[in-house]
């Protein structure tokens, strides 16, 4: 296997095989790490960490610690909430969901009108999304295909 060369934060440079991922490099680092990173910057572009690496490059693993992590957990957030609001509360549509400063939130459009009381059962939805442990998969497509994407969802405030 083709080996490449793999510039760590630290300064630290190492040898991995070609299509090897962060989460892989974290591991070889460390065990806590590999549980703890959340994201990955390689060549200056955030990726996942399951992302495969082809070429030599720096790397630079991002855990809740960091400014870049924080961010990273709480899009995540935005999206495990999105996907719990819309299995408890079917045909709500989803407009915007930022991470922010201290957190998220997410902006939906619902004929349910939301009350303290769907807090707890909202949040609970969300545990039970995380323990089910689904694959992230981070995917970027072209304006016209994400258009399309959204529209073949009914995600009006998306295609917006």
């Amino acid at each position: 296997m083709e080996n490449i060369n793999i510039m760590l934060k630290d300064g630290k440079e190492i040898k991995v095989g070609k299509g090897t991922s962060p989460y892989e490099i974290a591991k070889q680092i460390s065990g806590r790490l590999a549980k703890e990173a959340l994201a990955a910057e390689f060549n200056g572009k955030t990726i996942d960490m399951n992302s495969e690496l082809y070429e030599d490059g720096e790397l630079n693993l991002f855990t809740f610690d960091s400014p870049e992590g924080k961010n990273v957990f709480r899009h995540t957030g935005s999206h495990i909430l999105a996907q719990a609001v819309q299995k408890l509360y079917p045909g709500t549509k989803l407009a915007i969901g930022p991470a922010i400063k201290d957190g998220f939130y997410y902006d939906f459009e619902s004929d349910h009108i939301f009350v303290a009381e769907d807090f707890e059962k909202i949040e609970d939805e969300m545990m039970k999304i995380v323990k089910e442990d689904q694959k992230l998969e981070r995917f970027e497509l072209p304006r016209a295909e994400a258009v399309k994407f959204m529209e073949e969802k009914g995600e009006k405030y998306k295609v917006e």
